[in-house]
Protein backbone atom coordinates (compact mmCIF):
# COMPACT_ATOMS: atom_id res chain seq x y z
CA UNK A 1 0.00 0.00 0.00
CA UNK A 2 1.28 3.35 -1.15
CA UNK A 3 2.36 6.07 1.80
CA UNK A 4 -0.12 9.24 1.77
CA UNK A 5 2.79 11.14 0.58
CA UNK A 6 3.90 9.01 -2.19
CA UNK A 7 0.29 9.72 -3.94
CA UNK A 8 1.01 13.02 -3.64
CA UNK A 9 4.04 13.07 -4.76
CA UNK A 10 2.73 11.00 -8.14
CA UNK A 11 -0.13 14.27 -8.26
CA UNK A 12 2.70 16.57 -8.68
CA UNK A 13 4.32 14.71 -11.00
CA UNK A 14 1.52 14.12 -13.42
CA UNK A 15 0.77 17.75 -12.39
CA UNK A 16 3.89 18.54 -13.50
CA UNK A 17 3.38 16.96 -16.73
CA UNK A 18 0.42 18.67 -17.68
CA UNK A 19 1.85 21.78 -17.42
CA UNK A 20 3.99 20.96 -19.57
CA UNK A 21 1.67 19.86 -22.25
CA UNK A 22 -0.30 22.95 -21.62
CA UNK A 23 2.57 25.50 -21.90
CA UNK A 24 4.97 23.84 -24.20
CA UNK A 25 3.80 25.31 -27.75
CA UNK A 26 2.85 28.49 -26.29
CA UNK A 27 5.06 31.85 -27.92
CA UNK A 28 6.46 33.65 -25.78
CA UNK A 29 3.76 36.28 -26.54
CA UNK A 30 1.02 33.92 -25.92
CA UNK A 31 2.45 33.19 -22.42
CA UNK A 32 1.15 36.94 -21.54
CA UNK A 33 -1.81 37.06 -23.43
CA UNK A 34 -5.11 37.24 -20.97
CA UNK A 35 -7.69 35.26 -22.72
CA UNK A 36 -10.70 37.05 -21.76
CA UNK A 37 -11.15 40.03 -19.08
CA UNK A 38 -10.68 39.18 -15.85
CA UNK A 39 -8.70 35.88 -16.26
CA UNK A 40 -5.11 35.22 -15.90
CA UNK A 41 -2.72 34.16 -18.45
CA UNK A 42 -0.51 31.36 -18.55
CA UNK A 43 2.17 33.12 -17.06
CA UNK A 44 0.54 34.26 -14.02
CA UNK A 45 -0.72 30.75 -13.56
CA UNK A 46 2.51 29.06 -13.86
CA UNK A 47 4.19 31.40 -11.26
CA UNK A 48 1.26 31.14 -8.51
CA UNK A 49 1.41 27.24 -8.33
CA UNK A 50 4.85 27.81 -8.12
CA UNK A 51 5.36 30.55 -5.33
CA UNK A 52 1.83 29.03 -3.97
CA UNK A 53 4.33 25.48 -3.17
CA UNK A 54 6.95 27.51 -1.80
CA UNK A 55 4.74 29.05 0.82
CA UNK A 56 2.67 26.00 1.67
CA UNK A 57 5.72 23.73 1.86
CA UNK A 58 7.23 26.29 4.43
CA UNK A 59 4.37 26.15 6.27
CA UNK A 60 4.22 22.02 6.28
CA UNK A 61 7.79 22.14 6.89
CA UNK A 62 8.47 25.36 9.70
CA UNK A 63 11.27 26.06 7.01
CA UNK A 64 11.66 29.78 5.49
CA UNK A 65 10.14 30.26 1.94
CA UNK A 66 12.84 30.09 -0.98
CA UNK A 67 10.77 32.46 -3.28
CA UNK A 68 11.52 36.26 -3.05
CA UNK A 69 8.87 38.20 -1.79
CA UNK A 70 8.65 40.63 -4.93
CA UNK A 71 7.25 36.96 -6.47
CA UNK A 72 4.98 35.88 -3.39
CA UNK A 73 3.43 38.96 -4.17
CA UNK A 74 3.28 39.30 -7.57
CA UNK A 75 1.70 35.21 -8.25
CA UNK A 76 -0.24 35.61 -4.60
CA UNK A 77 -3.98 34.32 -5.04
CA UNK A 78 -6.36 37.46 -5.83
CA UNK A 79 -3.43 39.29 -6.91
CA UNK A 80 -4.10 41.17 -10.57
CA UNK A 81 -2.91 39.69 -13.35
CA UNK A 82 -1.36 42.47 -15.23
CA UNK A 83 -0.83 41.75 -19.50
CA UNK A 84 2.23 43.71 -19.73
CA UNK A 85 5.16 40.81 -20.01
CA UNK A 86 7.25 43.50 -18.45
CA UNK A 87 5.89 43.45 -15.04
CA UNK A 88 6.89 39.83 -14.86
CA UNK A 89 10.41 37.53 -14.70
CA UNK A 90 10.92 36.12 -18.39
CA UNK A 91 9.61 32.86 -19.65
CA UNK A 92 12.40 31.67 -18.85
CA UNK A 93 12.60 32.52 -15.42
CA UNK A 94 8.70 31.23 -14.54
CA UNK A 95 9.47 28.27 -15.69
CA UNK A 96 12.14 27.80 -13.64
CA UNK A 97 10.63 28.98 -10.52
CA UNK A 98 8.13 26.37 -11.57
CA UNK A 99 10.29 23.60 -11.64
CA UNK A 100 12.87 24.34 -8.92
CA UNK A 101 9.54 24.75 -6.53
CA UNK A 102 8.28 21.76 -7.74
CA UNK A 103 11.51 19.88 -7.10
CA UNK A 104 11.85 21.56 -3.52
CA UNK A 105 8.05 20.59 -3.38
CA UNK A 106 8.79 16.61 -3.58
CA UNK A 107 12.26 16.87 -1.92
CA UNK A 108 10.53 18.41 1.47
CA UNK A 109 7.93 15.76 0.96
CA UNK A 110 9.68 13.29 0.80
CA UNK A 111 11.71 14.01 3.82
CA UNK A 112 8.68 14.79 6.07
CA UNK A 113 7.78 12.96 8.55
CA UNK A 114 4.32 10.93 8.18
CA UNK A 115 3.45 10.40 11.43
CA UNK A 116 3.11 14.56 12.09
CA UNK A 117 0.22 14.24 9.18
CA UNK A 118 -2.40 15.05 11.41
CA UNK A 119 -0.54 17.49 13.43
CA UNK A 120 -2.55 20.91 13.33
CA UNK A 121 -1.62 23.51 10.71
CA UNK A 122 0.37 26.68 11.41
CA UNK A 123 -1.55 29.63 12.74
CA UNK A 124 -2.46 32.10 9.84
CA UNK A 125 -3.85 29.21 7.54
CA UNK A 126 -8.12 28.64 6.83
CA UNK A 127 -8.76 25.77 8.88
CA UNK A 128 -11.57 24.95 6.40
CA UNK A 129 -9.02 24.17 3.90
CA UNK A 130 -6.03 22.93 6.39
CA UNK A 131 -6.61 21.77 9.50
CA UNK A 132 -3.69 19.77 9.23
CA UNK A 133 -0.06 19.40 8.14
CA UNK A 134 -1.03 16.44 6.10
CA UNK A 135 -4.38 18.42 4.37
CA UNK A 136 -1.43 21.21 3.26
CA UNK A 137 0.55 18.63 1.49
CA UNK A 138 -2.69 17.05 0.06
CA UNK A 139 -3.95 20.15 -0.87
CA UNK A 140 -0.40 20.83 -3.03
CA UNK A 141 -1.42 17.56 -4.64
CA UNK A 142 -4.53 19.44 -6.30
CA UNK A 143 -3.97 22.68 -6.16
CA UNK A 144 -2.19 22.73 -9.74
CA UNK A 145 -5.45 20.75 -10.87
CA UNK A 146 -7.49 23.87 -9.96
CA UNK A 147 -5.59 25.83 -12.69
CA UNK A 148 -5.64 23.86 -15.42
CA UNK A 149 -9.06 24.64 -16.67
CA UNK A 150 -7.76 28.18 -16.97
CA UNK A 151 -5.15 26.70 -19.03
CA UNK A 152 -7.20 25.26 -21.09
CA UNK A 153 -9.34 28.68 -21.90
CA UNK A 154 -6.08 30.84 -22.34
CA UNK A 155 -5.57 27.64 -25.08
CA UNK A 156 -8.67 27.88 -26.67
CA UNK A 157 -9.08 31.60 -26.90
CA UNK A 158 -5.23 31.37 -28.79
CA UNK A 159 -6.89 28.89 -30.94
CA UNK A 160 -4.39 26.20 -29.99
CA UNK A 161 -5.37 22.66 -30.44
CA UNK A 162 -6.65 20.25 -27.32
CA UNK A 163 -3.74 18.79 -25.62
CA UNK A 164 -5.92 15.83 -24.00
CA UNK A 165 -7.98 13.49 -26.42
Amino acid sequence: MPKLKDIVIEQLNSGQYLFNKFTADLTDAEYFKIPVPGANHAAWIVGHVATSEDSLTAAATGKPKRVPENLQKLFKGGSPCNPEASKYPSRKEIDELFRTSRAQTVEALKAFDESTWGDPAPQGYPKELFPTLGSIWGLQGTHQFWHIGQLTVCRAALKKPHVLM
